[in-house]
């Protein structure tokens, strides 16, 4: 892929859901979660989409998971996602691995790190078992573990660890594209950093992060880029440091104005010393 191409493309996405029928409503209209919206995800960025819980921030990576119908274009890594069949195929659920706000919900309590890692290998790709094994703890040393956390289960983990195996387990399979609905959301704030850290370090330059949260802090120091939701429509989008330092929308500038201390860019907090 070129590098100046997007590797995902969204235009005029629009997701709606039927309401329930009231006394006296026949034909109630329906509830427009996605409202046109339209942005691109680029290789080797990590693309910040923020608002306030209902914007319909999580609806839209719903749609590019091909969970929800909506209509519109969506291109992820050269495949017309609206053009697939629901579930999505395999192929395409490897290209795109989500990593959610609650791990504990994600990952079974009951299996070991070393199946939870593993099992995306058994259902995507071809490993022999020991190859298999090494992939495992090849991935899990990426996000700061070891072999010793094999065969522990997720409760026997922090908070910070298992956000870790719930990374992970999406990566081990090298997507094009990983999105982050509100991963960070549930850390303390040292954890939070830690595995923002992580993330970047994670990013090459055929892959592409879109990073969903409301933490305006968070993602200046995270994205490249930012999009800004509110009721469904996207209402600014621009660099991290344009959206986050200049606003223009007067919704950004609210959001802006909510968080007690910005911290600059330039300070680069949670990006590895180059």
């Amino acid at each position: 892929m070129n590098a100046s191409e997007p590797l995902g493309l969204i235009e005029d996405l629009t997701v709606q859901f039927p309401r329930r029928r009231s006394i006296g409503d026949i034909r109630p209209k329906p509830f427009i979660a996605v409202d046109h919206a339209s942005l691109d995800i680029r290789p080797g960025e990590i693309t910040g989409l923020v608002g306030e819980s209902g914007s319909g921030k999580s609806t839209l990576a719903r749609a590019l998971l091909r969970l929800v119908p909506f209509t519109g274009r969506v291109m992820i890594s050269g495949t017309d996602v609206g053009a697939l069949p629901t579930p999505a195929p395999l192929t395409y659920r490897r290209t795109v691995q989500t990593v959610f706000q609650d791990p504990l919900q994600a990952l079974n309590p009951r299996h070991k790190v070393a199946e939870l890692v593993g099992e995306p290998l058994a259902i995507h790709a071809n490993f022999g078992t020991r190859n298999r094994q090494d992939r495992v703890v090849a991935t899990l040393e990426s996000v700061g573990l070891d072999a010793s956390f094999l065969h522990r289960t997720t409760r026997e983990l922090s908070g910070g660890q298992r956000q870790r195996v719930a990374i992970a387990r999406a990566i081990i399979v090298e997507p094009s594209l990983l999105i982050l609905d509100e991963a960070l959301s549930a850390l303390d704030v040292t954890t939070a950093a830690s595995v923002a850290r992580l993330l970047y370090g994670l990013l090459r330059p055929d892959s592409a992060m879109l990073f969903i949260g409301h933490d305006l802090a968070m993602v200046r120091q995270l994205c490249d880029r930012v999009h800004v939701m509110r009721e469904g429509q996207i209402v600014e989008s621009g660099t991290a440091d344009e959206v986050c330092g200049t606003p223009r929308h007067a919704y950004t500038q609210l959001l802006v104005a909510s968080i007690p201390r910005l911290l600059p860019k330039e300070t680069h907090e949670l990006r590895p010393a180059t």
